[in-house]
């Protein structure tokens, strides 16, 4: 087991997983823990017999390399790494967009069957995404347009306190 799995691995300090604010640098800018039975993982998933994990971010410059890194490894551990590049990247771009605009932003990733691997993001910002005019030559705006281009289908729907943005990407 190499250290960075070890601190996939750890669970949150306080019983409710979220961060305890923006005090050392030293701590890492997420927090793995348990899934927490009071926040859903999909409408029709019973998601505790299946491989799932919760990651919680906080907007640092590595959140998203953090949020990379463990689909990496949760996908290995599964046996699904011909999925990693994709999902990878469908993660990264989910989160980017999520950290831009929300404060509070939770990766959730699952296996709903055999074919699937699931992302959600959870944020704390009630507004839909967007997708721009496609600009190939723009630096930013793509997100969207790569998600929807790596999934089998992608989407949103509000939550009582946000909303989540899902995909939905085939394993072999």
């Amino acid at each position: 087991m190499t250290a960075n799995s070890e601190r996939i691995r750890r669970r949150s300090s306080r019983a409710d997983g979220h961060d305890r604010g923006s005090g050392s640098r030293a701590r890492p800018p997420w927090r793995a823990h348990a899934v927490d039975s009071r926040r859903p993982l999909g409408d029709a998933v019973d998601y505790l017999e299946r491989p799932h994990f919760v990651l919680a971010l906080r907007s640092a410059d590595t959140s998203v390399r953090a949020a990379r890194d463990v689909v990496r490894a949760a996908l290995e551990g599964w046996d699904r790494p011909d999925t990693t590049g994709d999902v990878e990247l469908i993660t990264s771009e989910l989160v980017t967009n999520a950290l831009r605009h929300a404060d509070t932003v939770t990766l959730v990733l699952y296996l709903p069957d055999d074919k699937t691997a699931m992302v959600e993001v959870w944020d704390d910002n009630p507004e839909g995404p967007v997708e721009p005019p496609h600009d190939m030559q723009a630096e930013s705006g793509r997100g969207l347009f790569l998600v929807g281009a790596l999934s089998r289908s992608w989407g949103w729907r509000p939550t009582g306190e946000g909303k989540v943005t899902w995909a939905q990407a085939a394993t072999p």
